[in-house]
């Protein structure tokens, strides 16, 4: 089931409280034509998909392939690859990757990618969604650790 975590910063003498960021577990992508006509139909029931939907109209019209499933996938789109984040402390930054994926497992898929563990920008470490929900993030303008409020998706 894709996930997500926010990591909010409740220091209340930090310039950035009650700010923060999303992190998302592996999430499901389809092919981008699909997803632009999905968003497409909701627009009808959600106005606020118009600036998503241009967004990922941009991304095609750059070259992009896959774009992340919106949830619940009413349209029943196939998974045809993941969106991998991950965490760099260092450049204060994710770094998203996306893994076309076969009939193997997630984790199978996953190791296939041959994803980076240093980061491109400074070389230090990178960190899985699974690592930074264990471990925790600080905030990058105060230092104490951000507060995180979990969520998953409603898949059918």
């Amino acid at each position: 089931m894709p996930a997500g975590c926010d990591f909010i910063c409740n220091n209340s003498e930090c310039d950035q409280y009650k700010n923060g960021f999303v992190i998302t577990g592996p999430w499901p992508m389809g092919q981008i034509e699909l997803i632009i006509s999905s968003l497409s139909k909701s627009l009808i029931v959600k106005p606020a998909n118009k600036n998503v939907l241009q967004q990922i109209i941009n991304q095609k019209n750059q070259g992009r392939k896959y774009a992340c499933i919106v949830y619940p996938n009413n349209d029943k789109i196939k998974t045809i690859a993941y969106r991998i984040q991950l965490w760099s402390p260092d450049a204060k930054c994710i770094w998203d990757y996306d893994i076309e994926c076969d009939n193997e497992t997630l984790c199978e898929n996953i190791a296939k990618a041959n994803l980076p563990i240093m980061c491109p920008k400074t070389s230090g470490p990178l960190f899985t969604f699974n690592e930074v929900t264990r471990d925790g993030i600080v905030c990058s303008f105060c230092g104490e650790k951000l507060q995180q409020s979990r969520w998953f998706t409603n898949e059918d």
